[in-house]
């Protein structure tokens, strides 16, 4: 994990002190301290700050993902939920007609209905 440099961990204390639930007397209720206030702090990554805090500032979040080299996989935020036809998992889509949770289970789908279809015109 790469380090955050002075000015976007002077932001991260400021967003931490400002807007975390979890930031009671300058320290966290999770340990003593907030992570982000010790020495180490430019090193540090609070799973919970990630992921509900950091995401109140789009510029401050995509130079603290930038800058520990943290790549995250957007989470379906679609309006719609639904069980997959194929697999039988829940998820969610923006479409009212999607069908499937993914392209594998789109594939199998329509391989599974193309080799019915051949057995029932034999």
């Amino acid at each position: 994990m790469s380090l955050l440099n002075n000015a976007t961990h002077k932001k991260v204390k400021s967003l931490a002190k400002n807007q975390c639930a979890s930031f009671i007397d300058g320290g966290c209720v999770f340990g003593c301290s907030c992570d982000y206030f010790k020495p180490c702090g430019k090193s540090i990554s609070c799973e919970y700050f990630e992921e509900s805090v950091l995401p109140s500032d789009k510029q401050l979040e995509k130079e603290y993902k930038d800058q520990h080299g943290i790549n995250y996989i957007e989470k379906s935020v679609g309006k719609y939920e639904r069980t997959c036809k194929q697999c039988n998992e829940a998820f969610k889509t923006d479409s009212r007609n999607v069908l499937v949770c993914s392209d594998t289970c789109r594939k199998q789908l329509k391989q599974q209905r193309n080799s019915m279809r051949k057995v029932s015109q034999s």
